[in-house]
C-alpha cells in the first residue's frame, strides 16, 4: 500500500480518468517486495511448475483431450444428439471443443473410458 500511495501521490493525479491516462502503473510492489516476488515465482517455476511429475501429468492431460477431440470429430456420431445438432448447424471443430471445454474432469474420464475401453459399456 505504501509504495502504491506514494506513485499516486508521485503522479499528482486525483481522478480515475487522470489514472487511466499516466503511461505507467501507479499500482504495484516496492522495488524490496517486487524481488520476493519474482525470486519466489522463479523458485515455484524451478521446483513446482517444471517439476517432472506435474510435466508428465500435463502431458497425458493433453494426450487425454487430444484422443477425446479426435475421437468425437471423427465420428461425431458418438456425440450427444443436441451436441451432433449444433456440429451439423455449424464447425464440428468448435462444437466439439466447447463440448470438451463444457466437461467435468470426472465425466471426461468417464466419456474416454466409454470410447476406449472395450470392457466398458457404452
Amino acid at each position: 500500500m505504501l509504495a502504491t500511495q506514494k506513485r499516486l501521490e508521485e503522479s499528482q493525479v486525483d481522478t480515475v480518468a487522470g489514472l487511466q491516462l499516466l503511461s505507467h502503473n501507479v499500482v504495484g510492489f516496492s522495488d524490496s517486495l517486487a524481488l520476493l516476488n519474482r525470486e519466489m515465482k522463479s523458485f515455484l517455476f524451478k521446483n513446482m511448475y517444471q517439476h517432472y511429475r506435474v510435466i508428465r501429468m500435463q502431458v497425458k492431460a493433453e494426450r487425454f483431450l487430444e484422443d477425446l477431440f479426435e475421437a468425437y470429430t471423427r465420428n461425431p456420431e458418438t456425440l450427444p444428439d443436441e451436441v451432433q445438432d449444433r456440429a451439423r448447424e455449424s464447425d464440428v471443430y468448435r462444437t466439439v471443443c466447447d463440448y470438451i471445454a463444457g466437461m467435468t474432469d470426472r465425466f471426461a474420464l468417464e466419456e474416454r473410458d466409454k470410447l476406449f475401453d472395450p470392457h466398458k459399456r457404452p
